[in-house]
């Protein structure tokens, strides 16, 4: 019976090592490579759980580094098998991230540490899809298009004229940008500063929008916050502001003219210009003020 016990533990032992070096081989990735994308190209990338940091900058081509490391404090049966598809299409750059299998028994502590660190020309253009990824972009001046979900996004320094951003429990934060925007936005908070946008097209719900930037003669602002707080904030230029609110409020700096006033709707006038905007909330607070 002691045999049999010590041959079963040893057996146990040999298993769970099996089990610490499949962890081991499985948990790592490394890319470091250089690609061709033209300079009006566009970079598509699709990816989840990770921290992405995509920079522009005077290089002709994309270089990519990726890294992701998975370590486990326990044993794990079971094979995960994750890979990235790279393709050069027509001056475009694919990035897609597949994973296959998972994991059947796991014991223990497992923790994943997961950066995509991209640098490519300025000019390029993006077309981002992710799920609980964590974005940081600078100084990228093509358009810009991402769609994520549980996760937040920071733009800085990108002056391009096309901005479309779709998030889901995720907050926005946008410094700087040209001509239009637009924002759809559930369960996060909008932070928008320097901006000078002639069209901006938001649609949030359950969350808070701060708004800066400068406004155009004949430009189209058309802003839906459903339960949200609104800070416009006008950095150059004037017109008519039209608030429509259930149970909400506004307020407004003495730069604002009122022009009419009820229960349910609100049109100011700021001089120095002839734009429209339009703000519709339903039990939210809205403020307007001059910088």
């Amino acid at each position: 019976m002691k045999r049999l016990n010590r041959s079963l533990a040893m057996g146990l032992v040999g298993l769970l090592a099996t089990f610490a070096v499949n962890a081991q081989k499985d948990g790592e990735y490394h890319l470091d490579q250089t690609y061709t994308i033209a300079t009006n190209g566009t970079l598509y990338l699709d990816s989840e759980d990770a921290n992405v940091n995509i920079t522009g900058s005077s290089r002709t081509d994309a270089h990519v580094k990726i890294d992701r490391v998975v370590e486990t404090r326990g044993f794990s049966s079971g094979r995960n098998e994750f890979r990235f598809d790279v393709e050069d299409r027509a001056g475009n750059l694919y990035l897609t991230e597949r994973r296959r299998g998972g994991v059947t028994v796991q014991v223990g502590y497992s923790r994943t540490d997961y950066t995509i660190n991209i640098e490519l020309p300025r000019s390029v253009s993006l077309k981002v899809k992710g799920e609980d990824d964590d974005y940081i972009i600078r100084n990228i001046d093509g358009k810009i298009s991402i769609e994520s979900e549980d996760g937040d996004i920071e733009v800085i320094d990108c002056h391009g004229s096309d901005f479309q951003f779709k998030l889901e429990d995720g907050d926005l934060k946008v410094e700087g940008g040209n001509g239009a925007i637009s924002v759809d936005i559930e369960d996060g908070d909008v932070d928008i500063r320097k901006g000078n946008f002639d069209r901006i097209e938001m649609d949030v719900q359950d969350g808070s929008v701060i708004l800066e930037t400068a406004i155009a003669d004949n430009g189209i602002y058309d802003i839906k916050a459903e339960d949200a707080r609104v800070d416009f904030v006008v950095i150059k230029g004037g017109g008519e502001f039209l608030v429509l609110k259930d149970d909400g409020s506004l307020r407004t700096s003495s730069d604002f003219e009122t022009l009419q006033e009820s229960d349910h709707r609100s049109l100011v006038k700021l001089a120095g210009g002839n734009a429209k905007i339009e703000i519709r909330t339903g039990d939210g607070r809205v403020r307007l003020s001059k910088q």
